[in-house]
């Protein structure tokens, strides 16, 4: 006659144990694995037939705890910066619409222009610093730009930029490069943005096509 087969408890402590592993590489799954190892701990408290499991259960609530704080201190700096990475696409859609006006105008006067007011349709002023040229006014009919309206950003832009700013060569076989900053926190560093009508190479050797907004400086990196 055979033994009877030993019974070491429900197996639903193990499937969470097992899960709180598989939840390493999958977060959402730790909450699961932490439901089911404090459920099953709370049972094997007060029931004989739980009770084999019950160092089981303290395992998987910790195995489900450990995770989910690396995760939570791997993702949190990721989400603080999500913001700021929203801000960063106003001057990349703002670069790419004047990219597109001073291709139209370069179209009927043979040229591009570097006065904010010969574009259909300027930008607004906002938190943007826009440059058509590295030097010259940001307000009145000759402006080359537009200020912001957060600070004094133009006054923090770095001059070793500035002669990549603006009109280069001569027209009709002319270039024009147009910048775009912002202030996105309190430091110092600025969030940089251009575009040009030429392909440029990067710092890191990228090749950067004309009218492709570049980030030349990160300040949520930075």
């Amino acid at each position: 006659m055979s033994e009877p087969v030993a019974n070491h408890g429900p197996k639903l402590p193990i499937a969470g144990l097992v899960l709180s592993v598989v939840g390493l590489c999958l977060p959402p799954l730790l909450l699961v694995s932490f439901g089911i190892g404090a459920y099953s701990y709370l049972r094997a408290r007060k029931e004989t037939e739980w009770a084999p499991r019950k160092q089981i259960s303290l395992m998987t609530m910790a195995v489900s705890a450990a995770g989910f704080v690396v995760f939570l201190g791997l993702a949190l700096p990721a989400f603080k910066a999500f913001p700021m990475r929203a801000k960063q696409q106003v001057c990349k859609q703002l670069l790419t619409d004047l990219y597109i006006q001073e291709v139209d105008f370069k179209k009927d006067n043979h040229r591009y222009t570097t006065r904010i007011a010969d574009l259909p349709k300027p930008p607004v002023q906002s938190a943007q610093l826009i440059r058509l040229a590295g030097e010259g006014p940001l307000t009145g009919a000759d402006a080359v730009g537009i200020p912001s309206n957060e600070g004094p950003i133009d006054e923090k832009l770095s001059t070793l930029l500035r002669p990549q700013i603006g009109l280069h060569g001569e027209c009709p076989t002319c270039q024009l490069t147009i910048a775009c900053a912002a202030q996105l926190d309190t430091d110092d560093v600025l969030d940089v943005w251009t575009v040009a009508t030429l392909e440029r190479t990067g710092t890191s050797g990228e090749r950067i096509p004309a009218g492709m907004p570049w980030l030349d400086s990160d300040d949520v990196r930075q």
